[in-house]
């Protein structure tokens, strides 16, 4: 495969690569992965080679169709749907997805708390999720710089300024801690056997070095 003919992010996550391959899901074929906040596709291109079925929703209509030329002209498969919705609509309206894997990378902290327990709650009312099932997820803390940044909405959520020196413009974000966000997937998702990750790393954006902090979280659900 030639990545220069990929559209968009050339390579998956660091950490949904450490989750795949440290548990074992390489050595596993059929499964169905379901990611919300896909993008062009570029986690879900990982499983896909090792012979699973992948769903991908995202609300950037642009990203998804990146994704569905990505898997239409350089894998020339079958077995994927990528839909470009928002997250919370879509929940609410599919049903009976029944996933094998669900992955939420980077996507969560872009809708509100409250919107995201109705989420959860609603992965589990309409089956969108197999029982006992591998879970990833990654989130941003509250030691991000972001945090603090722009105009406050509530008491960890921030709307970033017009010009953002990243690139989402007025977009809000909702930060969490390690405990929070373990206890909301305790509660609504039934999480456990799981492992914790804090990722702080400095990053680079319009000449300024930030700080950049994330939690990953995989582990058992359902």
């Amino acid at each position: 495969m030639n990545i220069t003919k990929i559209k968009g992010l050339k390579y998956p996550d660091e950490y949904f690569v450490k989750f795949f391959f440290k548990n074992k899901l390489h050595e596993k074929k059929g499964l169905k992965y379901l990611e919300f906040g896909c993008g062009n596709g570029s986690n879900l291109m990982l499983p896909y080679n090792y012979g699973n079925e992948v769903i991908g929703i995202d609300y950037d209509s642009t990203l998804i169709e990146m994704a569905n030329y990505n898997f239409d002209n350089i894998y020339n498969g079958l077995d994927f749907n990528f839909y470009a919705e928002d997250m919370r609509s879509f929940v609410e309206n599919a049903k009976n997805i029944k996933a094998d894997i669900f992955i939420l990378p980077s996507v969560i902290y872009y809708i509100s708390r409250d919107d995201f327990t109705s989420f959860l709650l609603n992965i589990r009312k309409n089956q969108f999720i197999q029982k006992n099932i591998p879970f990833f997820i990654r989130i941003r803390t509250i030691k991000d710089f972001r945090f603090g940044y722009g105009t406050q909405i509530d008491r960890q959520r921030f709307k970033m300024p017009n010009e953002s020196i990243t690139g989402e413009n007025n977009i809000e974000i909702e930060f969490y801690t390690e405990n929070e966000i373990v206890i909301l997937l305790k509660k609504y998702l039934d999480l456990r056997d799981y492992k914790l990750f804090s990722l702080d790393n400095q990053n680079e954006h319009d000449n300024n070095i930030v700080l950049n902090s994330d939690i990953v979280v995989w582990g058992t659900i359902n």
